[in-house]
């Protein structure tokens, strides 16, 4: 290797090579330019599989592979090498070298060792040679018999160590019995890589129907780029460990950005085709795609039409204590769908977060409210709450109590006015709240069991029409 010059500024600690570096015959490296192909599996727990092939050209005997843009966020203990030939090619020693190059660092291994420093003047530029003694906070060097706190100039010094660099890299010590060109096979897991679903439901203008239009959008903060890769994602909660890489590498202030994915050359955008894997399932882009660092990217999942929903305003864990009267209780607004075929869905729907549109009356797109789904299997419904409704209130009290003498239990009658200030007729779900053994003994309108401690009625109202729901209930316990 020839030789170089590291320049290093005292106070700004900035450095730059200041002359060529060629290859060192001691070690071979591998880069991305060598990559012939790659696929990157994304899970919904924040991590990636990446499997690649890279063509290399290795010298005869036991060498030294530096293996070198993988993710700054890769998991060490997860990386597995086969060769072309398992036979002529072995692997025995792995090291994961994240020890980087950085002005303090660089210093830091010259501690102890000769080191140059420039001033320039105005008339032309000095140098001295000296013994860098310490780097703690501020460097301290030997110049002849004296110690100088600090120096106003440059240092450099004659060369980087072999045990610094650039990025993170992997260090492979092999043996390899074959001179020709071959095929290495690599495949680890890794941090920073994300993915999660994102729907637009648009309702019509009675909002009896809707369009669903779903949206994949994938996250790379991994330390890497991976040009042209097979994309697969798999949908539903894998047991994942949080094994975290020793190296935590600073934020880099790079630019994010987002990216609608659509491939200019195809004929057709791109799409995801669907599998199941085990019991989970498994989304498979039909094109190769590039993910970015530090990009997000978007790409459609599916897109349904005609899609029957129906709206519900809910009141749950309404107060019915005495001196409620004077407040009000907002209902929530609730939309809920079935996703089967019959109603032009039917199709695993990842977790993700869905956000819920209606045109005014000038026909512009206004966002109602967002909410989050969970993993959906086909022939479930999906319940989605989008916030509160303004003319659509409530209030609650209880008219009666009674302890029973001969039993432990209680009886309570309770009265919901409910008001409905719309100009168009409604229907809202009551949620009564209970514990215990319960019964409704007597109620003014029916009530249907959904759970041991939930019942409710569904009760319908014109326009602004207020209705009162009474109701008792025997509690045993």
């Amino acid at each position: 290797m020839k030789s170089k010059i590291v320049s290093i500024t005292s106070f700004t600690l900035l450095f730059f090579v200041t002359a060529s570096i060629t290859s060192d015959s001691s070690f071979d490296l591998s880069t991305d330019s060598d990559r012939k192909s790659v696929s990157v599996t994304i899970y919904n727990g924040g991590i990636g599989l990446v499997r690649e092939t890279r063509v290399l050209n290795l010298a005869k005997g036991i060498r030294t592979l530096r293996f070198e843009d993988v993710p700054s966020q890769i998991i060490p203990q997860t990386v597995r090498v086969k060769g072309e030939d398992p036979k002529k090619l072995t692997v025995f020693e792995q090291n994961y070298e994240y020890d980087l190059i950085s002005p303090e660092r660089l210093m830091d291994k010259y501690i102890g060792k000769e080191v140059t420093l420039y001033q320039d003047g105005k008339e032309k530029t000095t140098s001295v040679k000296a013994k860098l003694i310490a780097n703690n906070g501020s460097p301290v060097y030997q110049i002849g018999n004296e110690v100088s706190l600090g120096y106003n100039g440059r240092v450099t010094v004659p060369t980087i160590p072999e045990n610094l660099f650039a990025k993170p890299t992997l260090v492979w010590k092999l043996k390899n019995d074959t001179e020709k060109e071959q095929s290495l096979e690599v495949s680890y897991q890794t941090n920073g890589l994300g993915w999660s679903a994102d729907y637009i439901l648009v309702l019509d203008k009675d909002e009896n129907e809707c369009g669903l239009n779903s949206w994949v959008t994938l996250n790379n903060n991994s330390g890497a780029e991976f040009k042209n890769a097979v994309l697969q994602l798999v949908a539903g909660k894998v047991n994942l460990l949080s094994n975290r890489p020793a190296y935590s590498p600073q934020p880099r202030y790079a630019k994010k950005t987002m990216v609608k994915e659509y491939d200019e050359v195809s004929e057709a955008a791109p799409e995801f085709n669907q599998e199941n894997l085990s019991e989970y399932y498994l989304y498979t882009l039909d094109q190769p795609t590039t993910i970015g660092y530090n990009q997000t990217k978007q790409v459609q999942l599916f897109q349904s039409e005609g899609i029957e929903i129906k709206k519900y305003f809910v009141f749950e864990n309404l107060p019915m204590y005495e001196g409620n009267e004077k407040n009000f209780n907002n209902a929530t607004i609730k939309y809920i769908f079935k996703n089967a075929k019959k109603n032009n869905l039917g199709r695993p729907l990842p977790q993700g977060t869905i956000r819920v549109f209606k045109a005014d009356s000038k026909g512009r797109q206004q966002l109602l409210g967002e909410d989050t789904i969970d993993h959906t299997p086909e022939n479930e419904e999906v319940k989605i709450k989008t916030g509160q409704a303004f003319d659509v209130v409530a209030n609650g009290k209880r008219l009666a109590y009674e302890v029973f003498k001969l039993s432990r239990g209680e009886k309570s009658s309770y009265s919901v006015e409910i008001r409905n200030r719309k100009k168009e007729p409604i229907e809202i779900r009551f949620y009564a709240s209970l514990w215990g053994d319960w019964n409704i003994t007597k109620s003014s309108h029916k009530f249907t069991k959904e759970s041991s401690t939930k019942t409710y009625a569904d009760v319908p109202l014109k326009a602004n029409e207020v209705v009162t729901l009474e109701y008792t209930v025997e509690t045993k316990y």
